[in-house]
């Protein structure tokens, strides 16, 4: 989901950098009721979303955030100071970079059972067990600059997999990673740590919603925007425009004789040679079709792109992966000369707007039956509203 968290990375910064700001400045006293509990209050909310979206990672940083809220504001823990607060820095590091490492699992399971689990042991050790602990014990926690060390670590493996995932998710990390170790290293107090650490499930909020709206959006398997993000824009639509249809030729015969992975790879072929397309945008409009809507330009200007495109589709060899292929690169490859090569084709059919087809509706209706002209004439070809065509099969 390269691209899914530039929301997410601005909107964290934002909400980090207030929360600090606004930790310099003392609250009045009947505002101190709701400031102390607002990460809690805050946890709460992103856990029931997360149990409703199926996403336990997303329910188990909450809960991380807020026992580490909950250490501070009660006193058990002053942060950056004493044994006591580098081992909440060692159990939050530890959390987090287990958290990164795991995928989704919907809440409820045995897996949340086990985190539960783990979590109320840390909480356990950390407001009565570590009294239990004889002082000689504990000494090595007192060596300097070891929660700065081991959050600076969990802010590397976080920000890492940030940047080969992309994901949204993994960006409100790196925000709940850089907000809790501000709390946590700057004794500045239970009520600036606590904004720290609100801002941190805000920023968990932002990722959620981001990959919501991703995932209504886009078409995870091809990467491009998806049919409702293409009805949004349809909305928006004025003026001059053209919107172009295109579909795979004899795809389902494809998935047949190749199998289903083979057509995503081809799904995913063509998608990229449409997300290419000079003045023009593509949406997967369903299935093997999709659509390409050009503003501001008529039929006529777009005609010899999309010429281009169906040319270089039809042109372009693909090797198919083989079913003992590795999931990893290795470093010494195989020849793949033996690797089976394919084409394929596609049709399309374009319309622009004009005086009898004003509406985006009317125009992609328009540019949809030319797409079916296309395809009834042979396939592989390009047929714009009005074409007059010289053969038919």
């Amino acid at each position: 989901m390269h691209g899914a968290s530039r929301i997410t990375v601005v909107a964290g910064a934002i909400l980090v950098l207030t929360a600090w700001v606004a930790g310099s400045f003392k609250f009045p006293d009947e505002y101190h009721t709701i400031t102390e509990v607002l990460a809690e209050i805050a946890a709460v909310l992103v856990i029931v979303l997360a149990w409703r979206y199926r996403r336990d990672r997303l329910a188990i940083a909450a809960a991380v955030v807020a026992g580490s809220n909950l250490m501070i504001r009660t006193g058990l823990v002053t942060s950056g100071d004493g044994a006591a607060g580098a081992v909440l820095s060692l159990f939050f590091a530890f959390d987090l970079c287990l958290l990164v490492l795991t995928r989704d699992r919907p809440l409820w399971r045995p897996t949340w059972a086990i985190w539960l689990v783990v979590l109320g042991s840390q909480l356990w050790f950390m407001g009565w067990g570590i009294r239990t602990i004889d002082e000689v014990s504990i000494d090595w926690l007192d060596v300097p600059n070891l929660p700065l060390a081991t959050l600076a670590g969990c802010a590397v493996v976080t920000v890492t997999t940030f940047l080969i995932r992309r994901s949204a998710f993994e960006g409100s990390l790196v925000w709940v990673v850089i907000a809790c170790s501000a709390a946590l290293l700057a004794n500045r107090g239970p009520q600036p740590a606590t904004l720290l650490f609100a801002a941190a499930q805000l920023a968990l909020l932002v990722g959620l919603f981001e990959d919501s709206y991703r995932l209504a959006f886009h078409d995870e398997l091809t990467g491009l925007p998806g049919r409702r993000a293409l009805d949004e824009t349809l909305r928006g639509l004025g003026g001059t425009f053209t919107i172009a249809m295109v579909d795979i030729d004899h795809f389902k015969r494809f998935n047949d004789r190749h199998g289903h992975d083979a057509g995503d790879q081809v799904l995913r072929m063509v998608s990229e040679n449409l997300s290419s397309t000079t003045g023009g945008r593509a949406y997967r409009y369903g299935g093997e079709e999709f659509a390409i809507v050009f503003p501001g330009k008529d039929a006529a200007e777009v005609r010899d792109d999309l010429d281009d495109l169906r040319i270089s589709i039809a042109d372009r060899k693909f090797a198919l992966r083989s079913p003992d292929r590795p999931k990893i690169k290795p470093d010494k490859p195989k020849n793949r000369s033996y690797a089976k090569r394919v084409t394929v084709t596609v049709s399309i059919g374009a319309a622009g707007s004009n005086t009898r087809r004003r509406s985006p509706a009317s125009v992609l209706k328009a540019a949809d039956k030319a797409l079916y002209r296309a395809k009834r004439a042979g396939r592989n070809r390009l047929v714009a509203a009005g074409d007059r065509l010289t053969k038919k099969s």
